[in-house]
């Protein structure tokens, strides 16, 4: 294929998949644990045993939120191609391979980086399940990829918290065939500095694949729910000023513990990110 547009940030977000995809392949022990969907006041959507909401079924974003035209123009642009009209019918554009190449055609795109469901384990509040959650999406989406190669770069998502089974699943994915993994960060993970990591360095330089961050909240979850008026005006506007540039605690860490010398074969990729700080930050640490 010849490529003249690749987007390097795309996304299959949660709400858009298949509605019984977790509880069908999850194990016997595991599946009242898993997302599942649920009638709501405005339709399906898709919840867990602790009662959280990820969102109504093929709903707008990550969170799954309800269509209202004149809100966020992005979203007008997608609602009058009838993506939301589609997914009321159960026609889910997003994760059919066919119908989302369809989509990329209209765009002027011929092949995608694509983000998973790494948020979902934050709302899903069980590290175990949310483990077998991204297990059962990474063989989903291998099996997604592989429709048209050329066309999808599926990112494996990897556990959250447990770095052990995070370099099991490196492992397991590599051999499924998907061309990168992104990791869950969280504003409390252990820096990345801390040998802890070492094991996910040296796994990740063995299977040679890119491993991808996006960017993630600063803030524990609720906190900013819990302001209120001006208060959580300034909050949301300092939360979002400076999200991206989180990254640069990543960043700053695999720099400085000489991460990308020590294991010739990893690679890093940031999602979302900006590209502004980089330069200021690459040249603070030139000084430091």
């Amino acid at each position: 294929m010849h490529y003249t547009r690749i987007s390097a940030d795309c996304h299959i977000d949660l709400p858009w998949l298949p509605p019984d995809l977790f509880a069908a392949n999850a194990s016997a022990a595991m599946k009242d644990r898993m997302p599942h969907v649920a009638e709501g006041p405005d339709g399906p959507y898709w919840t867990c045993k602790n009662g959280g909401s990820f969102g109504l079924v093929n709903g707008v974003g990550p969170s799954g939120q309800k269509y209202v035209p004149g809100q966020h123009h992005r979203v007008d642009v997608m609602a009058a191609t009838g993506l939301y009209e589609d997914g009321k019918k159960g026609i889910r554009r997003v994760s059919d391979p066919h119908l989302r190449a369809g989509d990329q055609d209209r765009d002027g795109v011929q092949a995608e980086v694509i983000y998973g469901i790494l948020g979902a384990a934050t709302r899903l509040g069980d590290h175990e399940a949310a483990t077998e959650m991204f297990h059962i999406y990474n063989d989903w989406l291998a099996d997604f990829c592989r429709h048209y190669p050329d066309r999808y770069i599926g990112l494996a998502c990897l556990p959250y918290g447990d770095i052990d089974a995070a370099v099991k699943e490196v492992y397991r994915v590599a051999k499924l065939g998907l061309r990168g993994m992104e990791l869950s960060c969280s504003w409390d993970m252990e820096p990345m500095w801390h040998p802890v990591w070492e094991p996910l360095w040296a796994a990740m330089d063995d299977v040679a694949l890119p491993l991808h961050f996006h960017t993630f909240p600063s803030l524990p979850p609720g906190r900013l729910d819990r302001q209120t008026g001006l208060t959580r005006r300034a909050a949301f506007f300092t939360v979002v000023s400076g999200f991206q540039m989180n990254l640069v605690n990543i960043l700053a860490a695999v720099i400085g513990s000489a991460v990308l010398e020590r294991f010739p074969n990893m690679r890093i990729a940031f999602g979302e990110s900006g590209i502004g700080w980089l330069p200021y930050a690459l040249d603070r640490m030139d000084f430091e």
